[in-house]
């Protein structure tokens, strides 16, 4: 954990607060947040640890900090020292971070598939066995429901169905030689079998349970990846994630937005309709214009205004809104936000 937040300061680097950083690992639904995610290209990590409290990142930054590997630059901001880049760059050449972690696409989904997927195979296995007692691996009602409308629909009898879902997970988990399908199979219950908690699992594998934590989530980011890039492939799985809203990156409240834009209402109209402030819609369509890279911005920021803001981050190395507000005066936080929504889609390319 040590070496997730040292990375997301050195991304950072003193440009936002600490707190920035704990909102982006809890995976915090705002714009600013969202946004910070694409500036600083840190979209993998976005909810990468939902449970994360504020004590913990501050314990975690005093560690950081009494090791000599970060200075502190304002209150609430640090820097990465000499050390620490070094230290940084050491420690990811031998531990990664995981290239198929994808926080921010997979956030609204990633929990369900596993919920869903665990208790399925636990429920199929015991079926094949002629078992009907057995304690639910999943406590959440509505995942016993999917799990049981699920195995209603299915057209494949319990041995069919039970071949066909073994049959997927082996071609999805054998697909990449960079995972290790072992993360993911240690924890599944079965028939004659109980799963492993993450801990059990962790000291299984001789990981560290942060890092156990992360190849785990990147394990399922792959298989929601390769499910969504072949469904055809893997008929049964895409059932698990067949409500394609979930794998949408746009808050409902955006997408809400986003289809009175197109439209042809403006700000204003929408502000009345839909009865929000103005800072909201305005927040909505930042999150538009970052999860749309053909979203046209000139609408509401003019192409000399995003000039003049492009050219004061690139000749000040800064993404702090209020010193681009000092630099370009006439244009508002709004259209700073706005025009800074591109240049985390140039970083990102």
């Amino acid at each position: 954990m040590n070496l997730i937040v040292l990375y997301c300061l050195h991304k950072i680097d003193g440009q936002r607060s600490i707190y920035s950083i704990l909102h982006l690992l809890k995976g915090k639904k705002s714009a600013q947040t969202i946004q910070d995610a694409h500036f600083f290209q840190l979209t993998n990590l976005f909810n990468s640890f939902p449970l994360l409290e504020r004590t913990d990142l501050d314990h975690l930054v005093s560690q950081i900090k009494d090791r000599g590997f970060i200075r502190q630059s304002s209150e609430q901001s640090f820097r990465l020292t000499t050390a620490g880049t070094q230290f940084l760059t050491d420690s990811l050449t031998k531990q990664p971070i995981p290239s198929f972690l994808n926080g921010l696409k997979f956030h609204q989904v990633t929990e369900l598939f596993w919920e869903r997927l665990s208790l399925t195979i636990q429920v199929i296995s015991y079926l094949k066995s002629r078992e009907t007692k057995y304690l639910p691996i999943q406590r959440k009602k509505e995942v016993h429901f999917w799990v049981k409308n699920f195995l209603q629909q299915t057209s494949l009898n319990r041995d069919e169905l039970c071949q066909t879902l073994y049959n997927e997970l082996v071609k999805i988990l054998e697909g990449n030689k960079e995972i290790d399908p072992s993360v993911l199979i240690l924890r599944l219950t079965g028939s004659q079998i109980i799963g492993l908690t993450p801990l059990q699992a962790a000291e299984r594998l001789k990981m560290e349970l942060d890092v156990y934590h992360i190849q785990f989530r990147s394990l399922i980011h792959f298989m929601l990846e390769s499910i969504q890039l072949k469904p055809e492939s893997f008929t049964l799985l895409s059932k698990f994630i067949s409500d394609e809203s979930l794998l949408v990156s746009l808050t409902q409240t955006a997408r809400r937005t986003y289809s009175l834009l197109k439209s042809g209402m403006g700000i204003n109209d929408i502000v009345q309709s839909r009865r929000l402030k103005r800072s909201t819609i305005e927040d909505h369509i930042v999150e538009i214009a970052l999860n749309n890279k053909g979203f046209e911005i000139t609408a509401f920021v003019s192409k000399e205004k995003q000039q003049l803001i492009l050219e004061a981050v690139k000749t000040n190395s800064t993404k702090q809104l209020k010193q681009i507000r000092e630099l370009v005066p006439n244009a508002d936080y709004f259209e700073i936000r706005l025009t800074l929504a591109r240049v985390g889609e140039e970083n990102e390319a």
